[in-house]
């Protein structure tokens, strides 16, 4: 039988591998929004006589995609370092 602190590493990677498929299953809709907000209707991001404010917010946007992905692995890796730090007593309050 395992001990409880296998059982929760395990745990630990069983849910980041499930915020990655999350994160994963969400890359497409993401990209649609990202090509819909950038389209000569919308920002147009293409034209190069747009205002400063535009050409800002296309960039924004064109960044909206990798800090998805981040903030997600991101918080999956946190959540298995916070695990960790509470079952080993490290620390200085309660997590609960």
């Amino acid at each position: 039988m395992m001990n409880k602190r296998g059982q929760l590493a395990f745990l630990g990677v069983m849910l980041f591998m499930m915020m990655f498929i999350a994160i994963v299953a969400l890359i497409d809709p993401l990209k649609d929004q990202i090509a819909l907000a950038r389209d000569p209707d919308h920002l147009d991001c293409a034209n190069s006589s747009i205002s400063v404010g535009q050409q800002m917010s296309c960039i924004v946007v064109d960044w909206t995609f990798i800090a998805f992905i981040g903030v997600g692995i991101g918080c999956a890796l946190g959540y298995i370092g916070l695990r960790n730090l509470q079952n080993t007593g490290g620390g200085g309050g309660s997590l609960q």
